[in-house]
């Protein structure tokens, strides 16, 4: 009796694909909770791949040692990018620390809000003067815009400091409550308005969570980045 050897393959091609098959639904139940292929997944594939190739068409070897090292790369990337969020994670940690020691601290920062407390001394703060300036006048008003107090200040060019004392033009101290200091400049013919930055206490300090950066909440300026503070007294 002859063998159909026809009748043979078929039956081999057919076991052999029920096995694959079962190996294959063993594989997929282990990895049906990964969502994404690591270095060693790669590795099991490119083997896989090399041991089922056409040996009448071979695979180019180079090709997968160059994909293998562009994965290595990502990977060391996604590595570096996690030790990274690490050590910004903790610098921020250390910069409100750092910050907290400016709490209770008088700072001076751009505004032009100063509160005058009972018996208090009044206000201090910065100016810059353009050049061809020829008189600064600042002014301190109430609540209700009232003028309260004129001053003459430096007209020499550059950074001037200057301070009010809490009196009003009559000698008298002002009352406690907030007041605005506003600096007029003579340059020429017209009359300019300098910005100036006031003298303030940080209540309590955070950290911007749109840019990270170190804001100190003041109590006559509202909230003033780090970056903006000019001096700390």
């Amino acid at each position: 009796m002859s063998i159909d050897m026809d009748l043979v393959n078929s039956a081999l091609v057919t076991q052999r694909s029920a096995s694959d098959a079962a190996t294959a639904q063993a594989a997929n139940a282990a990895n049906a909770k990964k969502t994404t292929l690591d270095q060693g997944d790669f590795l099991t594939l490119m083997i896989t791949q090399l041991k089922n190739q056409d040996p009448f068409k071979p695979l180019d070897p180079t090709q997968y040692v160059g994909q293998l090292a562009q994965f290595s790369s990502v990977s060391g990337l996604a590595d570096m990018n996690k030790n990274i969020s690490a050590l910004t994670s903790s610098l921020r940690g250390n910069q409100v620390l750092d910050g907290a020691g400016l709490i209770g601290r008088t700072i001076i920062a751009q505004g032009k809000n100063v509160y005058l407390p009972e018996g208090g001394s009044g206000a201090q703060g910065l100016i810059d003067v353009p050049g061809g300036t020829s008189a600064v006048q600042m002014v301190v008003k109430d609540s209700s815009g009232a003028t309260v107090r004129t001053l003459s200040l430096d007209s020499s060019q550059g950074q001037h400091a200057f301070s009010w004392d809490g009196t009003t033009d009559s000698g008298a101290a002002a009352k406690a409550g907030n007041y605005q200091i506003e600096a007029v400049a003579k340059v020429g013919d017209k009359n300019v308005s300098l910005p100036t930055s006031v003298a303030t206490r940080v209540a309590s300090v955070a950290l911007d969570p749109s840019t990270g950066g170190l804001v100190l909440d003041t109590e006559t300026l509202g909230d003033v980045n780090m970056t903006a503070v000019e001096r700390v007294l």
